[in-house]
């Protein structure tokens, strides 16, 4: 895996969710329809309580209803509004994390190169192991003529260890590609999640705002707002913890860059870096780990700043659920 992170798919993210009023078209006009309906049941009762004397008449109570229904006709400008500060903060986070990737990747394509030279100096090692061993299959006759095999059974040894060491490193490759194929899933859901998010509350969105002209649920289009709010941030938080992760990632890069270039010089500290599995167990990959776990908590960090009743709400009370589960196994 050469790349550690495609940019062009942050690209592809941003423009779908800067586009998701688009998709509500198809609802807008029913959510025009409850609207209108909400409101005449509004003013009908309004005016009920004003004609009986309950009320005085207020002219401010009458523009609620109307401003609602506003927002539902020019839903996609309102979107718009909505996205314009997002969209900024997004953007100063993303520039953050512009300065860090470019760093990242070039350390990584180091580590990549040092990498290929360590499989490419073991492969040649593999093919010197075969010769060996061919010549060894005439063992009897050689031994007839004389031939001394010690020497050639003694490098046909140390081949084999070597041969032992390209399976060792080979399954540390293959743990390497499956950390950094989950890092990039942890990653990407994120910025997928927001998109889907964005789109449920797009498209259901004038809904809210209309169901909000009746007073059993004045305050939808809040928490609408709201969770609005706390989706579109998830972007901007994944930048910005990617750019933190960051620091722990090129440390376990050039650690192991380091330890490569080492490695590379010194045939026993080549022979012991290939033959032990424990050295898939880098620094790097940890940070890796680390740094995809963390990718998950931003449903939940979005709570922090905008306050409500979104995701971060559902994912802990899934958690605290399968942790009292367990807890009832354990019993």
């Amino acid at each position: 895996m050469r790349e550690l992170i495609d940019q062009s798919i942050f690209t592809l993210f941003d423009a779908l969710f800067l586009n998701m009023q688009d998709l509500a078209g198809s609802f807008l006009a029913d959510a025009q329809a409850v609207a209108a309906i909400g409101m005449l049941l509004y003013f009908a009762v309004e005016a009920y309580k004003m004609m009986v004397g309950d009320e005085q008449l207020r002219y401010m109570a009458l523009f609620r209803p109307f401003a609602l229904s506003m927002v539902i006709i020019f839903w996609g400008g309102f979107i718009e509004v909505l996205n314009f500060p997002l969209t900024v903060v997004r953007d100063s986070a993303k520039i953050m994390y512009a300065g860090q990737i470019d760093q990242v990747e070039d350390l990584h394509f180091q580590r990549v190169a040092l990498i290929d030279s360590v499989a490419i100096r073991l492969s040649d090692s593999s093919a010197d192991f075969e010769q060996v061993q061919s010549q060894t299959q005439d063992k009897d006759w050689m031994e007839k003529m004389g031939i001394d095999l010690d020497p050639i059974f003694d490098k046909m040894k140390g081949y084999y260890v070597m041969l032992m060491a390209k399976m060792h490193f080979t399954m540390m490759r293959v743990v390497e590609y499956i950390v950094i194929l989950l890092y990039q899933v942890c990653i990407y859901i994120v910025f997928f999640l927001q998109i889907i998010f964005a789109g449920i509350l797009v498209i259901l969105g004038p809904f809210a705002f209309a169901l909000s002209i009746m007073p059993g649920f004045r305050d939808s289009y809040l928490t609408w707002i709201g969770r609005y709010i706390s989706v579109g941030l998830y972007s901007t938080i994944a930048y910005i913890v990617l750019s933190i992760s960051f620091v722990l990632v090129k440390y376990g890069l050039m650690k192991e860059i380091e330890i490569l270039k080492a490695v590379m010089d010194n045939e026993e500290m080549f022979i012991a870096y290939v033959s032990f599995s424990s050295g898939s167990i880098s620094f790097y990959i940890v940070s890796l780990i680390i740094s995809g776990l963390t990718m998950l908590t931003i449903p939940v960090i979005s709570t922090w700043i905008i306050n409500t009743s979104g995701v971060g709400q559902a994912i802990g009370s899934i958690a605290g659920g399968a942790g009292k589960a367990m807890r009832n196994l354990s019993r």
